[in-house]
């Protein structure tokens, strides 16, 4: 195994400030078209969550769920994403700067397949909660981000989850994971980075799903690994924001609406 894994950088503010930015004279769909394939009956939540992390920070979202029922139709009501059925789906697949995969999804089969679909076209992917394991690892590459919390992580490698076997899956499949905890294991092939930032708080059912929405957000413009480097920060940091104001009593909708701020006060101390 590289050495790498002994010397883990800390993610810092510099990371989000390497995030690519929309140029003056830029129009619709050139600072990021990313689609979400998430969402259940049971788990409305965190598609919600994970759009409201992710359209503040590319272009377009467009959102398919494979639970295509009554209650989608209220993700209508939020003027900012686009609605797809499976029809549509070829077309927006093709259109589509990444991919985000998992939020909420229940375990069925045209599930798997739409997740090994995704996987197939080697464009860049964010796998969070049940798309992690229906994932087949064949398909893994530079372009893949994983995003398991502890028991995810050790039911799809029977590993124990630590920063050994984090190298080590990061290494063998050449992909870049996020390793979820108190403090975030972020390991591609190359590098590896530990973030500090957020606060028990992040407890709550949801956070995750924030994580996931602004990372494959972020991966629609910027290589995988400061996308997942810079995602895990800021969605930390902003939790951090709202521990001085809330303490531990603030929810993931709260989360994910302050993600944007949290970016525009790094930006502004930086242009100080």
């Amino acid at each position: 195994m590289s050495n790498f894994s002994k010397s883990c950088k800390q993610t810092s503010k510099k990371d989000w400030l390497k995030i690519k930015t929309p140029k003056p004279n830029s129009h619709k769909g050139q600072n990021g078209i990313l689609l979400i394939v998430a969402g259940s009956k049971t788990y409305f939540g965190a598609l919600y969550f994970s759009i409201k992390a992710a359209v503040r920070f590319c272009d377009l979202v467009y959102v398919y769920s494979p639970e295509n029922k009554k209650y989608i139709r209220q993700l209508k009501l939020e003027p900012n994403i686009i609605m797809i059925d499976k029809k549509q789906l070829p077309k927006i697949i093709e259109k589509a700067d990444a991919f985000l995969v998992g939020p909420g999804l229940e375990e069925k089969n045209k599930t798997k397949k739409i997740t090994n679909l995704l996987l197939k076209t080697k464009k860049p992917i964010v796998l969070d909660a049940l798309a992690i394991k229906l994932a087949n690892k064949r398909f893994f590459g530079p372009n893949v981000v994983l995003t398991p919390h502890k028991k995810e992580f050790e039911n799809c490698f029977m590993l124990k989850a630590n920063l050994k076997n984090a190298t080590k899956v990061a290494e063998k499949y050449n992909i870049v994971l996020i390793l979820k905890g108190q403090q975030d294991i972020i390991c591609s092939k190359d590098f590896c980075k530990i973030n500090k930032t957020g606060n028990a708080g992040m407890t709550k059912g949801g956070t995750g799903d924030c994580l996931a929405g602004l990372c494959a957000a972020l991966l629609t413009k910027n290589e995988p690994f400061l996308s997942a480097s810079a995602a895990a920060f800021l969605n930390g940091y902003a939790a951090d924001l709202l521990f001085k104001k809330y303490r531990f009593y603030y929810t993931a909708e709260e989360l994910a609406k302050s993600l944007a701020l949290a970016a525009a006060k790094i930006q502004k101390q930086k242009n100080k």
